[in-house]
Order: structure tokens, then sequence, then C-alpha cells
């Protein structure tokens, strides 16, 4: 079965803030039916050094259609933080690799700023692996927070 992942045309997702293919740039693709061994995704998951205890990182197989190649996106990776400021202490999530994570989205799921999300700038190495967002979260945040791959679109970004 073939699904369009492109997500909406138009000025709502514009092409610039689209997920792109790592390879040629392509921002339109299909879910992958041949990248049916489930080691394929974890090892896309290795190669960005994470790993969590207790729960699951979960990716979406890709192939683009511009050139073909296929690829794991990051749908969600859940886990407890200990915010101050900018910086974000996992509980659960170890990554073996310096600022695998940069570029992506952190959302809180408590305190005032839920609603919004952030954009990670670096991460440090495990354990406890440290995110540093790009602004500072509010101290309320303890708690879960998502790490995505995907623009959190209808959310609004922290400043």
């Amino acid at each position: 079965m073939t699904i369009n992942s492109e997500g909406s045309k138009g000025a709502i997702v514009t092409d610039s803030v689209k997920y792109k293919c790592e390879y040629c740039g392509g921002v339109s693709f299909m879910i992958s039916t041949t990248l049916d061994d489930i080691n394929d995704v974890a090892g896309d998951n290795a190669d960005l050094g994470l790993t969590i205890t207790g729960g699951s990182i979960q990716s979406l197989p890709l192939r683009c259609n511009q050139c073909g190649h296929e690829q794991t996106i990051i749908l969600s990776i859940f886990d407890v933080s200990a915010s101050t400021g900018t910086s974000q202490v996992m509980s659960n999530l170890d990554s073996s690799v310096l600022n695998s994570l940069a570029g992506l989205y952190m959302i809180p799921m408590v305190g005032t700023d839920v609603g919004k999300y952030f954009i990670i700038a670096s991460n440090t190495l495990n354990p406890p692996t440290t995110i540093i967002l790009t602004v500072a979260a509010n101290d309320d945040a303890d708690g879960i927070w998502m790490i995505t791959e995907l623009l959190p679109v209808g959310l609004t970004v922290a400043t």
C-alpha cells in the first residue's frame, strides 16, 4: 500500500519546513513497503546512537519519491526530563553520538510551555544525556517531553 506522507500542500506547510530527503533534498515520500525488517529501523536509530530504557523510539520508514532512497524519521520519543533553562536532563534516553538530536523538536507535555515546541541545539553523550534547547523552557516543565523529527504544525515555536 502506498501512502503519500508529503503532508499539506500550499501555504500551510511550505517546502522549506518539510522533512527533506537526506540524499537529494526531496520533500515527497511514500511509506516504504520494502523496508520490512524492523532491524533496519533499529539500525537507523543505532546510527544516531539513541537508546532508551523502558521505552521505545517510534520511527517511520520512508522512500523518497524523487531519488528512491529509503530512510527512517523519528516520529516520537517520550521521556521524563528535568528542566533548567535551556538544559533538559533526560531520565531514560541515552545518546552515544554527540549532537545526534540537533535540529529535532522537543514538545513539553506538562507546565506552562504546553502548546509550544522547542528546537534542539545540541546534546551531550550518555549517561545522562542532556539536551540543550535554543531558548529556555520554563522550569515548571519537569516531566514528560516528546522528541520528534517532524515539524509540530499547529504548535507555537518557543521564543
